[in-house]
């Protein structure tokens, strides 16, 4: 895997990230398939303060690993982890000792003294009058504690970012961009090359790894935002599903392969995370990315034919205070 620029920060990264909201741990407290992925030339892991135990996992396996250290980025906590769709004023979920105090207990559960990338873990537009977050990650890069700082988009929400983006106040951003979610290609990213920025991608695979091939009824009804979808938004998921894997299948790959190399058509892109479960879906998603980007024409193809503008935090046949929801 040739490595990729992080915007202008001088880090150069494996295209595929390691990352650890979903990861497990083995007997010993650590993680076998992260240290697999290491092996195999990831040098980027994407981790976060709001994944359960992912933080300490990563931390016990990077202190019994001993290659080069890896990269790492991680995610300030918000103060209500309950409200992630409503907008809140910025006090409401970040101020400036929970910034402090959030990235000072992840370098102590990581092991680290210092932390790569810190990004907030969540972003409203109208936060970006707001100038005391960034003073204060600034303050801890200036300690050492830090090195570069960004934000992390909501679903869906990646034009909220332009503001930062435009202006270079961060460092690096991460958005959801995948072959349903193209819409970034429009603004954000593009932007962010021209801005130097660099972009974490997420979401490569879609709800329930939708797109690694391997969605069913069943397994969508586990996803956390689809548990609760009406069976015509799910058939309706599944069959795009089907489509897009019937293009990938003229090409001659299957939907791992075409959802990774989609992703790493446009320079803008610094890196992928992706939640691997398994050795062996470490392995499928590095040889794809090993194949390069798509030709032109079919990533134009998927680009224009396959996007869904969709949110599935309204795809529900739930009720808000009595009143049916609607549905975008």
């Amino acid at each position: 895997m040739t490595p990729r620029p992080f915007g202008t920060t001088g880090s150069l990264l494996s295209p595929i990230a390691f990352g650890a909201m979903r990861i497990t741990a083995d007997p010993d407290g650590t993680s076998s398939v992260l240290r697999h992925a290491l092996e195999r030339g990831i040098t980027a892991i994407d981790t976060a303060r709001n994944y359960g135990d992912s933080e300490a996992i990563v931390g016990r396996t990077l202190r019994a690993w001993r290659g080069p250290r890896p990269w790492i980025s991680t995610k300030v906590k918000p103060l209500d982890i309950s409200n992630w769709r409503f907008y809140v004023p910025m006090a409401h979920q970040f101020t400036p000792a929970s910034i402090v105090e959030s990235v000072e207990t992840s370098l102590r559960t990581l092991g680290l003294d210092c932390v790569d990338f810190v990004q907030l873990h969540q972003w409203y537009y109208r936060w970006g009058r707001e100038t005391a977050w960034l003073e204060t990650l600034h303050r801890l890069r200036d300690q050492g504690k830090v090195r570069t700082v960004g934000v992390s988009a909501q679903d869906h929400e990646h034009d909220a970012l332009l503001g930062l983006i435009e202006t270079r106040q961060v460092d690096g951003v991460q958005l959801v961009f995948n072959a349903f979610e193209s819409r970034p290609l429009v603004s954000a990213v593009p932007l962010a090359f021209e801005r130097g920025v660099g972009v974490i991608a997420r979401c490569l695979f879609d709800h329930g790894g939708a797109l690694a091939g391997a969605a069913t009824r069943e397994s969508l009804s586990r996803d956390v935002k689809l548990a609760n979808a009406s069976p015509e938004i799910v058939s309706e998921y599944l069959a795009r599903v089907d489509r897009l894997r019937r293009e990938a299948l003229d090409h001659g790959m299957d939907l791992v392969e075409l959802s990774v190399r989609f992703a790493l058509s446009h320079p803008g892109i610094s890196t992928i995370a992706t939640s691997p479960a398994t050795a062996a879906h470490v392995d499928a998603v590095i040889e794809a990315a090993a194949k390069g980007p798509l030709e032109a024409a079919l990533f134009d193809r998927v680009c224009r034919a396959h996007v869904w503008v969709k949110n599935f935090y309204y795809f529900s046949a739930a009720t808000v205070d009595g009143n049916p929801r609607v549905q975008a």
